[in-house]
């Protein structure tokens, strides 16, 4: 599936943590995406798990996997 660059802005790839464009980018189970290294931080400082966005809460630290089709639209957006 192809893209309009026209249809791509800088704000849909950045990372609500650090403000800069998604490093290695992970997606919650409540659909919000992170730079991996920034929600690990982010929980690493906290007492409970949940969403920076959301604040849905997780009974348990979620299991992170990198979402590599959007990690492929986030370097190709890059590439620009």
């Amino acid at each position: 599936m192809a893209f309009s660059s026209s249809l791509l802005s800088e704000e849909q790839f950045l990372c609500s943590i650090c403000l800069d464009v998604f490093t290695e980018p992970v997606t919650t189970s409540c659909g919000h995406n992170f730079c991996m290294a920034c929600i690990r931080t982010y929980w690493n400082s906290k007492d409970l798990y949940q969403c920076p966005l959301c604040q849905e809460k997780f009974s348990r630290r979620p299991t992170l996997r990198v979402n590599t089709t959007f990690r492929e639209v986030v370097e190709n957006f890059k590439k620009r």
